[in-house]
């Protein structure tokens, strides 16, 4: 069980009314319910990103429901007469749109020229990371300078030789190079709240990969929790894409994720349509209707190297 959950739950079932993440975890740190393990600078952020996980990926079977718009209760006291009908009543959120706003956006400043899509090594990306090439700012800052490039997860699902593929649909945001085009990346922008003290999140980059996953094919939170903590999303390479009109450098941080028998992704976000495995070596009769990065890991080779590396021993 996920320990924020876990801990939400006994919170929400003592004080028998709904709270915000920040209250929770107040009422927590009084009861002494937050083991010594579970730190963080913003672990309001991950309560709230955990129990909205949960309620997207299992609706009406999830513990928890909204009373509010960042408000949550638990579901077994829906039916409970004693509670005021107020805080019975769910409270149905909006389909997620991907927006930037002023949210703090990861960027790196790479080296070289920032003219011309091109692919970045990992070594490179961790070397950029390592000398403090990067940081946090609002989209427009992003945009207004030509030296920093946004930073995306792109997350290959692989089983056997195929690879999982999609149309990205309307709530895709305009601003990501995957927008209207079929895509073998589930990701998404890196914001500063990514960040997960708890295990190797590299900047938010591997979490935010993980939490997607989750989000648009629906792995369970078992297999989740899996994959943060025995390092199964790793970093491959980065594919930069070079400033348009008004808008950000990208750079995908392009990691692979194998996806166990157990699991059969299926379409969880209004972002992603057309769910579907295609074959590694022989995705179609032509890439020109996959995104740029798509694209390449194809054409060059990358995605069977990939798939390669990972069954190795």
């Amino acid at each position: 069980m996920d320990a924020y959950l876990n801990i939400a739950e006994q919170v929400l079932f003592r004080v028998r009314r709904p709270l915000r993440p920040k209250e929770i975890l107040d009422e927590a740190y009084l009861k002494k319910l937050v083991p010594w393990h579970l730190r963080g600078p913003r672990q309001d952020k991950t309560l709230h990103a955990r129990l909205s996980e949960d309620i997207a990926r299992n609706r009406a079977n999830s513990r928890f429901f909204r009373t509010a718009a960042g408000v949550f209760f638990l579901r077994q006291f829906v039916d409970d007469e004693t509670v005021p009908e107020r805080d019975r009543t769910e409270y149905f959120a909006p389909p997620r749109r991907k927006e930037l706003g002023k949210n703090a956006i990861l960027f790196l400043e790479l080296p070289g020229s920032s003219s011309v899509d091109r692919e970045i090594t990992a070594q490179l990306i961790e070397q950029t990371f390592g000398s403090g090439g990067y940081g946090y700012r609002s989209y427009a800052d992003i945009a207004d300078n030509p030296r920093l490039a946004a930073v995306h997860s792109f997350v290959v699902v692989y089983r056997d030789n195929k690879v999982l593929s999609f149309r990205s649909g309307k709530f895709f945001p305009s601003t990501d190079p995957i927008y209207g085009k079929r895509s073998i990346g589930i990701g998404g922008t890196v914001f500063a709240h990514d960040v997960d003290m708890l295990f190797n999140s590299f900047y938010g980059i591997v979490s935010n990969g993980i939490s997607e996953l989750c989000y648009g094919i629906g792995l369970p939170r078992r297999l989740a929790e899996r994959a943060r903590y025995s390092n199964e999303v790793r970093p491959w390479i980065g594919c930069y894409h070079r400033r348009g009109s008004g808008q950000a450098a990208v750079v995908h941080v392009v990691m692979g994720y194998h996806c166990p028998d157990e699991f059969t992704p299926t379409k969880a976000a209004l972002s992603l349509n057309d769910i579907r495995w295609v074959d590694a070596t022989n995705p179609g009769n032509t890439l020109d209707d996959y995104d740029t990065t798509s694209r390449r890991l194809f054409a060059r080779g990358h995605i069977r190297k990939m798939i390669r590396q990972s069954i190795q021993p």
